[in-house]
């Protein structure tokens, strides 16, 4: 947990319940998952588990963040 270099591995434990929904937002959802991981350098999974637990930011804007980096990786800001 304290390499500079390494990233750790987040991965979303939040399931939507889909047994109610709309037929057509349900293939949406099959055809565009969100994302359920991304890699984190450990210095920045403190911020990460902040805005995640105040609601803040969602699980896909940080993945999304990490993948808009050249190695895939999300780094602290």
């Amino acid at each position: 947990m304290q390499s500079p270099v390494l990233a750790l591995l987040a991965l979303s434990t939040v399931w939507e319940d889909v047994s109610g929904l709309d037929p057509v937002y349900y293939q949406e959802l099959v055809e565009s998952p969100e994302p359920r991981e991304l890699r984190a350098l450990p210095a920045a999974v403190h911020g990460v588990q902040v805005d995640l637990a105040l609601g803040n930011a969602d699980f896909a804007e940080y993945a999304g963040a990490a993948s808009a980096e050249p190695d895939q990786v999300l780094r602290p800001i």
